[in-house]
């Protein structure tokens, strides 16, 4: 993976880290002082850009450190005997074979993005609701927002978790299928 790759996976996954603060932000302070009108402004872009990278690198970790420890060592022993008896593998795959660790890559990229909005769609679910409550006029609308983005965002998270539990499997028997494959075509 080159360095352009990760920069824009931590940008995607550091986007959802934003939304939340943000909500969270105006939840607690409202958003009649927000300059809309310089907020988007090319000057204000780079500044709220590094500030997405930041977030993006502390979701990444946070979310690594709760699938690893919580779903991931499960998913392992269906392929090998522990979670982490397949570093050998993926090193002889990245030693061996500069396309299939590129395809391998490829793969980890969607399954952190999909980690990583996880954690954010969770935060986004809960700082969206205090915003509701808290800034949000009138009994009906606030109960048809919760009940619509709750619905949605609760969706959303299974899908993600989902689709991160896929392709985490995925990975595993590609990581066993292929270093034995190329432990069996060696010359």
């Amino acid at each position: 993976m080159n360095t352009t790759d990760l920069f824009v996976e931590l940008i995607v996954i550091g986007v959802g880290a934003t939304m939340w603060v943000v909500l969270l932000v105006l939840s607690l302070f409202g958003y009649t002082w927000v300059p809309f009108d310089h907020l988007f402004a090319l000057p204000s872009l780079l500044p709220i850009l590094a500030i997405t990278y930041i977030f993006g690198i502390v979701t990444d970790r946070v979310a690594d450190g709760l699938f690893d420890k919580v779903w991931k060592p499960r998913l392992a022993q269906q392929f090998y005997g522990q979670d982490g008896d397949d570093y050998d593998d993926r090193r002889y795959i990245y030693l061996r074979s500069e396309r299939l660790a590129s395809l391998l890559e490829y793969g980890r990229s969607r399954l952190r993005i999909c980690r990583g909005w996880f954690l954010n769609t969770l935060l986004i679910l809960v700082s969206l609701n205090l915003f509701i409550l808290r800034q949000i006029v009138g009994v009906s609308a606030k109960l048809s927002m919760i009940v619509f983005s709750n619905a949605f965002l609760v969706l959303l998270i299974y899908g993600l978790w989902f689709s991160w539990r896929q392709l985490t499997l995925a990975d595993y028997r590609k990581v066993k299928r292929q270093s034995a494959w190329l432990r069996e075509h060696e010359s």
